[in-house]
């Protein structure tokens, strides 16, 4: 395992770039943070179909990261020791903050991880014991203090998509690499993004990854959409 980087180290990793290179920045130091740490992971969301383009194609909010339920105890546990606090997803505009690794609720796939000083997230408490009401605020990221986890399962030679275990793509398809960045794949990565077409930048994402997809990718994608949406769906070829 490689060495733990604690909170006064994760300042002095913050990048040092003009505002237009500070995201690029962002991901080069979130894979060197995560690397080696006992746990698997790929870039997903909008980045990751930035890595599969190769250039940034449009402004992202934040890091979005891919990673397994069976490795989720260690994940937090790294995330802690870093100085970051731990919140997992439970819907209805609130989280749960996880200050015991024993006890969770696991209603929903994410969690986000963010430090004091992040101004993307605001909380405020609710009655409940470490419940948090959740803002999110769509400002970009400047500074690596935020980064969100989202829960995947799969088997040895399989990633499953979360929604429906039947939709699946080999690892060897659904892992991809950037100069040794890991990211999803844009044909998973877009099967998550049809659920909202009319988000901001995800009909972009679509558009430009399509530009550079193989037949393969393109196919499996229309099979995926055909079977989650019988009814029809925009991006259906």
């Amino acid at each position: 395992m490689g060495k733990i980087h604690k909170p006064e180290q994760i300042e002095a990793m913050q990048p040092n770039k003009q505002e237009g290179d500070i995201l690029n920045d962002l991901i080069r130091q979130a894979n060197k943070l995560l690397q080696n740490h006992g746990f698997e992971y790929a870039f997903c969301g909008g980045w990751a179909i930035d890595l599969f383009i190769g250039t940034e194609t449009r402004k992202h909010g934040d890091i979005d990261i891919l990673a397994y339920w069976q490795e989720r105890d260690t994940l937090i546990e790294y995330m802690q020791s870093l100085g970051f606090s731990v919140y997992e997803m439970l819907g209805g505009g609130k989280a749960h903050h996880i200050t015991d690794i024993n006890y969770q609720i696991k209603s929903k796939r994410n969690i986000f991880c963010c430090t004091p000083d992040c101004e993307l997230v605001c909380l405020s408490k609710t009655d409940e014991t470490d419940i948090y009401f959740i803002d999110f605020k769509h400002i970009g990221q400047t500074k690596l203090n935020f980064i969100e986890f989202l829960f995947n399962t799969g088997d040895d030679t399989s990633l499953f998509y979360a929604r429906n275990h039947d939709i699946k793509l080999a690892l060897s398809d659904a892992i991809l690499y950037n100069n040794g960045l890991p990211y999803l794949a844009p044909e998973m990565c877009l099967l998550y993004k049809s659920t909202d077409t009319e988000r901001e930048g995800y009909q972009s994402d679509y558009d430009n990854a399509c530009l550079k997809m193989d037949q393969r990718q393109k196919r499996w994608l229309d099979e995926a959409l055909a079977v989650m949406y019988p009814e029809g769906h925009r991006w259906r070829t």
